[in-house]
């Protein structure tokens, strides 16, 4: 009997699965069939508050063998890394490896990376940081920035820390598409 997803139809790829166990495999043994869908990873999920990243749903359609449709979902994007869900599971398993595995296996099929992701990066290659900082509202609703309050001006990388954090980037994402 094979399990079908009633929103796309699709059915799951034993070719796929067995990939992908062998990915989990190298993170735990079995980890799908140790999942017992509990629900602590996706109730302490900052993602699934913000942005409805189940790590439950996706450890069961993993383990299911829904591993392309995962693939090519732009949900394994929203993982905010808190790692959370690795510590609150009591099987001490972690939904956040499996995504990366999946991220890993998007990327390497050929999909492009989430552009908010590719310009937070760029921004990080480029200056040392995420985002410049922002001017924000106080409870006057004025205009306030680091200067008015007196917070010090954010320190700027020197070029010689940006190139080596740039290699050191470059190296791990070499590792990880392995």
């Amino acid at each position: 009997m094979s399990i079908t997803d009633l929103t796309s139809m699709a059915k799951p790829e034993e070719e796929a699965k067995e990939d992908i166990n062998e990915v989990l495999n190298g993170l735990k043994e079995d980890v799908p069939s140790f999942c017992y869908q509990c629900g602590k990873c996706t109730s302490g999920c900052e993602a699934f508050i913000l942005l409805e990243l189940e790590p439950s749903k996706v450890m069961a359609l993993a383990k299911s063998g829904f591993i392309e449709e995962l693939k090519d979902s732009d949900v394994i994007w929203t993982c905010l890394t808190c790692l959370k869900c690795k510590e609150r599971c009591p099987q001490d398993l972690a939904p956040v490896d499996v995504l990366f595995a999946l991220k890993n296996l998007s990327v390497s099929s050929g999909k492009q990376i989430d552009s908010g992701i590719s310009n937070m990066l760029q921004s990080v290659l480029s200056s040392g940081m995420i985002q410049k900082p922002k001017e924000v509202r106080d409870h006057k609703n004025e205009g306030v920035n680091r200067e008015d309050t007196g917070l010090p001006e954010c320190p700027k990388p020197s070029q010689e820390e940006l190139a080596k954090l740039q290699q050191t980037l470059m190296k791990v994402a070499q590792e990880k598409l392995r």
